[in-house]
């Protein structure tokens, strides 16, 4: 079933048109580049001394901060359970979201966030319709806590983008508005159309209430916010939560944009770029692969074996 996900996902790429690959392959070329560039000015005996500086009081805070990013998105997955109107006991929703979303951070979206996904739903016992439904929820509540974050940061000139980069302050603020407005004009259809639905292959699909929307938005943010909490707690009050928060924001799209699994390269040049002014590079790149490590690794690992016993759970049939 996994396969035949990801063969399809094949086949869509596939046909994309010439002009979009070449662009795509361009783009990350020039990040590469621009990441060997970053990396040749690194002082790494610097770096080195920054991580044998983190202590337990550093780390135990960052650890406790990702356990909450992983209990928070994994309410997507409880909301999108909901949604489909698949009563899935609470426990086995979070641990096929939980798997399913250490696997989608470090081996790609297809694979992990939809592949691994239907692989393990469709074992619990819930229909194609009612899957596409929870990924729906789940995808849509990411993005939108994300859209109401970055939005309000933007606009607030929370975080100041590096001059090099050409963008001026007023259009800043108009691309902050414009991600504000998508959150705020989907709570707006769910308070006016709530209710209405339509079938899509034997599928009932219909608009949510405002408390559901507003659900999905406030435990995204806060997923959001937990994941910048992880930095801020390890640079030591080197920069200011908000923009710590902003970069980070700023990495996942990009992070997106270039579609390099894990983001591995992205999120540490968006940061050296943005906070490399103000904060000493061996303490920032010490920050980064300690986040890496604790953000990505260690879950992927638990993750990892988390599939398997999911696996063994689905083959005796258990709820």
């Amino acid at each position: 079933m996994m396969g035949a996900t990801t063969f399809s996902a094949i086949r869509q790429h596939a046909h994309w048109p010439a002009w979009r690959r070449a662009i795509g392959i361009l783009f990350i070329a020039a990040v590469l580049a621009l990441i060997a560039r970053k990396l040749g000015t690194i002082d790494w005996d610097a770096v080195l001394a920054a991580l044998r500086g983190f202590n337990a009081r550093t780390l135990a805070p960052a650890a406790a901060f990702v356990a909450l990013s992983g209990l928070l998105y994994s309410q997507f997955d409880r909301l999108g359970c909901h949604y489909a109107g698949h009563p899935l006991p609470a426990r086995r929703v979070m641990a096929i979201s939980y798997v399913s979303y250490t696997l989608s951070l470090n081996l790609g979206a297809t694979l992990g966030g939809a592949g691994v996904r239907y692989r393990l739903y469709t074992r619990a016992g819930l229909t194609l319709p009612q899957i596409w439904s929870l990924f729906v929820v789940v995808v849509s509540s990411n993005w939108l806590g994300y859209a109401l974050l970055a939005g309000g940061i933007l606009v607030a000139q929370l975080v100041v983008l590096p001059p090099e980069w050409g963008v001026p302050a007023a259009l800043t603020r108009v691309l902050g508005a414009l991600m504000l407005a998508v959150p705020a004009a989907y709570l707006a259809a769910c308070a006016t159309w709530h209710g209405r639905h339509r079938t899509v292959r034997d599928h009932d699909i219909y608009v949510p209430s405002v408390g559901f929307a507003a659900l999905q938005i406030l435990l995204s943010a806060a997923h959001w916010m937990a994941m910048a909490a992880i930095l801020f707690s390890l640079l030591h009050t080197h920069a200011g939560y908000f923009t710590v928060l902003g970069v980070l924001l700023a990495s996942g799209l990009a992070g997106v944009v270039v579609r390099i699994p894990g983001g591995l390269g992205v999120i540490e040049t968006v940061f050296l770029t943005m906070l490399g002014g103000q904060v000493p590079h061996g303490l920032l790149l010490a920050a980064l692969i300690a986040y890496r490590a604790m953000y990505y690794l260690i879950p992927l690992m638990i993750g990892a074996i988390g599939y398997f016993v999911l696996e063994a759970h689905g083959k005796r049939g258990g709820g």
